[in-house]
């Protein structure tokens, strides 16, 4: 028995060789772990860059739309509403005693100048951030020029046609008379309304030329060691080509007012018509509105469902020389710019700004 112990005991060594076989295995697969962190790494950290360019290629584009939204609808109805406002003008009935009284801010709006919520133009009406769509529209009953203008695709515009701002019907029937600054304040809030659309427009154009925007947020945040600046994220920047932000804005070139002059004792409607290219004002025409072209209305609703983006990056060299490269690593993002209506065209009609950037894995 004690012979049996001792043969036992000199056999411990004999568990040396094998772990000695199973250190190369050992190294081999702390080797390929290493290297597996590192390959996850560098996916990562172009993923990231991915999103991020994305998300601030689209953002460019919601805050285009978005403003392009606020300027068709919000801006004037706001400006129009605070400067014409029911206390500093009332114009009464004619003859018929049972009319209301109207104020300027209503009289401006019933001829079409300006777009505002409700069918009457309410005052006291305004969008509220929990509606999700604001129903700013033109008031069309009296002015036949504009029938058409509260739909996704008006039709073209005529520069020969005089467009009213103050309707003959309401001139008829209520002592109007004759108000410069008003009129002086009208064509001002629109033409700034144009440099506004035509600044933002321009900054969105610059941003997003040939993906300019896109690379270059890529290459900051994948580092300089990842790729080059110049060929940094080229290939992501190409799937947003065809989705460039396209509207078609509207401008008018004639407008005319209507008004009743109480200093020679006649009820006689008076119109005064304006030629602004004639007469070399404001650039010959006025901003109205914008609008989403019927090519670019189909881009818009897939947007809304988002597009694809992938991006290939440059797997990082690995201990066992294999060639990565040959299995064209690369990321995927799908990106989606959505507005709270389904078409996604949040513009025009209705401008509702509530455009947002979405990235789905």
């Amino acid at each position: 028995m004690p012979f049996c112990f001792k043969m036992i005991k000199n056999k411990k060594a004999q568990i040396v060789l094998p772990a000695i076989l199973l250190i190369p295995t050992i190294l081999l697969v702390i080797y390929l772990l290493l290297e597996t962190t590192k390959l996850s790494r560098e996916k990562i950290r172009h993923q990231f860059a991915l999103d991020t360019a994305a998300f601030t290629e689209l953002t460019s584009a919601s805050n285009y739309l978005n403003a392009t939204a606020y300027t068709n609808g919000a801006f004037p109805f706001r400006l129009f509403r605070e400067n014409f406002t029911p206390a500093e003008k009332v114009f009464g009935p004619k003859s018929n005693p049972e009319q209301k009284e109207l104020s300027l801010y209503e009289l401006f709006y019933r001829g079409g100048a300006f777009p505002a919520l409700g069918d009457d133009g309410d005052w006291n009406s305004a969008p509220k951030d929990t509606d999700t769509e604001w129903e700013l529209k033109f008031y069309t009953e009296e002015s036949e020029e504009r029938s058409s203008w509260n739909t996704p695709n008006p039709p073209n515009i005529s520069d020969q046609t005089f467009y009213p701002v103050m309707s003959k019907k309401y001139a008829d029937n209520y002592a109007i008379g004759w108000n410069p600054d008003a009129v002086k304040l009208y064509v001002l809030i629109y033409y700034f309304l144009s440099q506004i659309y035509e600044d933002q427009k321009n900054v969105y154009l610059k941003l997003s030329k040939e993906g300019e925007f896109f690379r270059k947020g890529y290459y900051l945040n994948v580092g300089s060691g990842g790729c080059k600046l110049s060929e940094c994220g080229r290939e992501g920047a190409k799937n947003f080509k065809e989705y460039k932000v396209q509207t078609e804005p509207v401008y008018i070139k004639k407008i005319k007012f209507y008004y009743v002059n109480p200093d020679d004792y006649s009820d006689e409607t008076r119109e005064i018509p304006f030629d602004l290219e004639e007469q070399e004002m404001f650039d010959g025409r006025l901003y109205q509105y914008s609008y989403v072209s019927r090519s670019y209305a189909s881009k818009l609703r897939r947007l809304y469902k988002g597009i694809d983006v992938t991006q290939p990056f440059k797997a990082p060299s690995n201990y066992f020389n294999v060639n990565l490269e040959k299995f064209r690593p690369r990321n995927h993002v799908r990106a989606a710019l959505q507005c709270t209506k389904e078409s996604n065209n949040c513009i025009w009609p209705n401008p509702t700004p509530k455009y947002q950037v979405r990235l789905f894995p």
